[in-house]
């Protein structure tokens, strides 16, 4: 599930808009507190890409930037036309491109709807003009659910079995697919099964083309 989304004006840095949809538990505020190192951290070295084209009078393009780790993936988008960027802090295992869609339309949506209320933002530095749009995040990120995945099993145990013992699949194959129970995400049956991520992703990919298992 997709943590945060932030809007934050390229030029100076300042937030304009902040949505939160899941907090950081308790139990993990030390990781809380370096991934929001990192996500600053990465939000500062492309505002000084963005302001260093912009003093050599370049234009920047689109420019996306993905920081993945073991706990969360953090994207940043650079949209061209408004100096905004529209970043997200998410789990590890949520789909990056679906959020990579997500987080185009929403920087899309808000140039269109705010164009003129970010002209005004930048003689008058007023932001509540802004705090509408929070609504549009939620439904463009379907309440920052749309990346999830939770894989789950589509035949009995039985059935499987015989497809592992007709060498259809290898018995890791075999172990993942019954731990697709629709609320294990991929990480985490890496995790239990102490795989790595690309390798359960190659995994659960071959039990989808079974129709062993769907997302």
């Amino acid at each position: 599930m997709i943590y945060k989304i932030f809007l934050i004006d390229a030029d100076n840095g300042i937030s304009l808009l902040e949505v939160t949809f899941k907090a950081f538990k308790e139990s993990k505020s030390t990781v809380q507190d370096e991934i929001l190192a990192a996500f600053f951290n990465a939000v500062n070295i492309m505002i000084d890409k963005v302001q260093e084209a912009m003093a050599k009078g370049r234009r920047m393009n689109e420019m996306t930037r993905v920081l993945e780790s073991e706990e969360s993936t953090i994207i940043i988008y650079y949209h061209p036309l408004s100096r905004v960027l529209f970043s997200s802090i998410s789990d590890a295992d949520d789909d990056t491109e679906k959020i990579k869609v997500s987080i185009n339309k929403i920087g899309n949506r808000f140039w269109k709807k705010h164009k003129g209320d970010l002209k005004v933002y930048r003689t008058t530095t007023e932001k509540n003009r802004f705090d509408a749009f929070k609504a549009e995040i939620e439904n463009l990120s379907l309440g920052g659910r749309i990346a999830e995945i939770f894989p789950k099993i589509l035949i009995i145990k039985s059935v499987l079995e015989k497809i592992l013992s007709m060498g259809m699949i290898n018995e890791l194959e075999f172990k993942v697919a019954l731990k697709c129970n629709g609320q294990n995400s991929p990480l985490k049956i890496s995790r239990i099964c102490d795989i790595s991520k690309t390798e359960i992703n190659d995994v659960l990919k071959k039990l989808e083309q079974l129709d062993i298992i769907r997302f």
